[in-house]
C-alpha cells in the first residue's frame, strides 16, 4: 500500500470520526447586555450549556434587553435572558414594552434575582422615605430603571417630585454617576460585580430595606416581583447586617418555533449542570435543577414540558 493511499484512509477515518460530533453539536445565539448582572448570566450559562456537548452557546451582547427581545420573537436570535418583569410586558405588549412579542417561550426558570437600592453607607441614609431631595437615576420612561425606581420611591411614600432627577441612560452609567457622587442611589443586584466596584469606590455600600408587606406594591409594577429576606453576610458589599431586597426570577426563552432538539439539548445540559452553576457565582447561590420548571403567567415551548414531564418536575 503506498504512501498516498494510507494517508487517504487516516483521513477518510477522522472524518468519520468527527462526523458524528459535528452534527450532532448545534450552535445557538443568546441575546444579553454588554454588561452588569445579565452579562455574567449569560457567560455562566453559555460555558455549561456548551460544555455538555449538545449546544455550543454563543453569547451576543446587545446594549439592553429592549434590543434583543424581539430579535428573539422574530426567530433572528435563538435565546435571551431577562428577569420575569421584562418577558411579562414583552409578551404583553404595555409597560416596557410598546409593541407585543406573542412569539416567546421560556425554556427555564433559572433563579430568584435579588436586587435592590444600594447607597454609600458614609450618607447615614436607612430608609426610603430618607430620599427625598436627595439625587437619583431618571432613567427613560417605561425603562426597567424606570420602574424599579418608581417602585423604590413608592416604597417611601415618594415619587420623582420629591427628589431631583438626573436623567440616566443605561446602568454601567448609573453606576458610574454614584461613584463621581453625582447621584445618591443606584440599582443592583446581590452579589454581582457592580456591588464590589462602588463597594471598593465609595467605601462602603448598604442595601436600603424593603418592608415585608411591600410585596403587592412591588408586583403590581414589577410582575412577578416579591420581597425576598437576605441573610446577613460580612463578606458580600451591602448587606453586613442583612436586609430585604426585591426579587424576580431570571428566564431563559426562545421562540415559539424553535427546534425542540436546541430547547432540550439547553434543559439537559442545565439539568445535569447544577453544581457547575452554583459555582458561577453569588448570582447562581439558588439555582436548583428541580426548579427549573417554576409555575409562571407565561408559556414554556412545547419542548421544555415535555422535558419537565420526564423529570418529573412540576
Amino acid at each position: 500500500m503506498s504512501s498516498k493511499e494510507i494517508k487517504f484512509i487516516i483521513i477518510a477515518m477522522c472524518g468519520l470520526l468527527f462526523a458524528p460530533l459535528s452534527a450532532a453539536a448545534q450552535t445557538a445565539s443568546l441575546g444579553t447586555t454588554k454588561g452588569g448582572a445579565t452579562a455574567q448570566i449569560s457567560t455562566a450559562l453559555s460555558k455549561v450549556i456548551s460544555a455538555a456537548g449538545v449546544v455550543q452557546v454563543r453569547p451576543q451582547p446587545m446594549a439592553n434587553t429592549s434590543q434583543y427581545i424581539p430579535m428573539v420573537n422574530a426567530g433572528k436570535l435563538d435565546l435571551g435572558i431577562a428577569n420575569n418583569p421584562q418577558v411579562w410586558y414583552a409578551v404583553d405588549g404595555s409597560g416596557m414594552s410598546s409593541s407585543p412579542s406573542p412569539n416567546l417561550r421560556v425554556v427555564a426558570t433559572l433563579f430568584p434575582f435579588k436586587a435592590g437600592i444600594v447607597v454609600p453607607t458614609e450618607l447615614g441614609i436607612e430608609s426610603y422615605a430618607d430620599l427625598a431631595g436627595k439625587s437619583v437615576p431618571r432613567f427613560k420612561e417605561n425603562s426597567l430603571g424606570d420602574f424599579i425606581i418608581k417602585a423604590a420611591l413608592n416604597a417611601g411614600g415618594l415619587d420623582y417630585d420629591d427628589v431631583k432627577s438626573v436623567p440616566t441612560s443605561n446602568f454601567p452609567q448609573m453606576w458610574d454617576a454614584m461613584k463621581q457622587g453625582k447621584t445618591h442611589i443606584a440599582i443592583a443586584a446581590v452579589g454581582s460585580k457592580p456591588t464590589y466596584d462602588l463597594e471598593a469606590a465609595l467605601n462602603g455600600i448598604t442595601f436600603l430595606p424593603f418592608a415585608a408587606s411591600d410585596g403587592p406594591k412591588l408586583a403590581k409594577v414589577l410582575p412577578g416581583a416579591f420581597v425576598r429576606e437576605v441573610a446577613p453576610n460580612a463578606d458580600m458589599p451591602g448587606i453586613k447586617n442583612g436586609t430585604r431586597v426585591f426579587a424576580y426570577d431570571y428566564l431563559l426563552f426562545t421562540h415559539k418555533d424553535a427546534s425542540d432538539a436546541m430547547v432540550s439539548g439547553v434543559l439537559e445540559a442545565l439539568y445535569n449542570g447544577q453544581v457547575e452553576l452554583r459555582a458561577a457565582g453569588p448570582l447562581f447561590a439558588e439555582f436548583s435543577a428541580e426548579k427549573i420548571g417554576k409555575n409562571l403567567d407565561l408559556a414554556y415551548h412545547p419542548a421544555a414540558l415535555a422535558f419537565f414531564k420526564t423529570k418529573g418536575i412540576n
